[in-house]
């Protein structure tokens, strides 16, 4: 009888330990990224965009430039104009899960 009992109470135990893995583990993980859309003010021309100071990418002759997977947190965004110019563009910005407008005035 008390085995009964015994092999009862461990297989509750199994089920219940089942349904908890099974039930916590079916969440996503939370986001980690943004996608960050940086216009340049006060000039449409070519420029080349920092990111932590780190080169992302070349904005299109508008001056706007589209940018995937950027960690969640605050960055530091640099715009070096391509011409002769060389107007140049900071800003601090915190990024967050979606979309994220970046706009940096140059002069």
């Amino acid at each position: 009888m008390k085995k009964n009992v015994l092999i009862k109470g461990i297989l509750v135990l199994v089920v219940i330990a089942f349904l908890s893995l099974a039930f916590t583990g079916c969440y996503p993980p939370p986001p980690t990224t943004g996608t960050v859309y940086i216009t340049i003010v006060n000039d449409n021309y070519w420029y080349d965009i920092y990111i932590d100071g780190i080169w992302q990418a070349l904005t299109n002759g508008s001056g706007n430039l589209t940018i995937y997977n950027v960690p969640i947190g605050n960055h530091y965004f640099q715009a070096y104009d391509t011409s002769w110019w060389n107007l140049y563009g900071s800003k601090w910005q915190y990024i967050t899960y979606g979309s994220n407008t970046v706009t940096i005035w140059v002069y």
